[in-house]
């Protein structure tokens, strides 16, 4: 009887491990970049998060990429994490391509968070969201973007 409690014992200390483990990596706080990092979805308080979808095949996201670089450079003083997200779904080593192809300097997602933070698909490129310390999108941008247009929206979601 003591080695029937003992193994019964065992198997839902295992499978409440499991289940904490497996909530922990699909609790949408932390996503999984191209080149194997994990990095918060979530921003810190008073920051925002940058969401930039883009493709290789559009020429509006190569001008702009440059910029998102820039900010993404000066990092926790511009108040804002930039990440991307490859329109296209490209995965492994042709995701990794194109991002060095395209010279993009911030973490790239494997996996698009547009679901996590409920907006729909881009129906143009580039787009980028901006996405509150409390995961609200806060504003779509639709188009190019240059490095002042969005301290220009930041500097306006502070205020409000």
């Amino acid at each position: 009887m003591n080695m029937f409690f003992f193994e019964n014992l065992s198997k839902m200390v295992l499978a409440t491990a499991l289940g904490a483990l497996l909530f922990a990596c699909h609790s949408g706080e932390k996503a999984l970049t191209s080149n194997g990092e994990l990095v918060n979805l979530l921003p810190a308080k008073n920051m925002h998060l940058l969401l930039n979808y883009w493709a290789d095949w559009c020429l509006p996201c190569k001008e702009e990429i440059p910029e998102l670089n820039r900010l993404h450079r000066s990092g926790k003083e511009s108040g804002v994490a930039v990440l991307g997200v490859n329109y296209d779904a490209l995965i492994g080593g042709d995701l990794r391509d194109q991002v060095a192809k395209m010279g993009i300097e911030f973490p790239v997602l494997i996996e698009d968070p547009r679901l996590r933070f409920g907006f729909s698909e881009p129906e143009v490129l580039p787009m980028t969201v901006l996405v509150d310390s409390d995961g609200k999108v806060s504003k779509v941008l639709v188009g190019p973007q240059t490095l002042e247009d969005i301290q220009t929206e930041l500097e306006v979601l502070k205020t409000l």
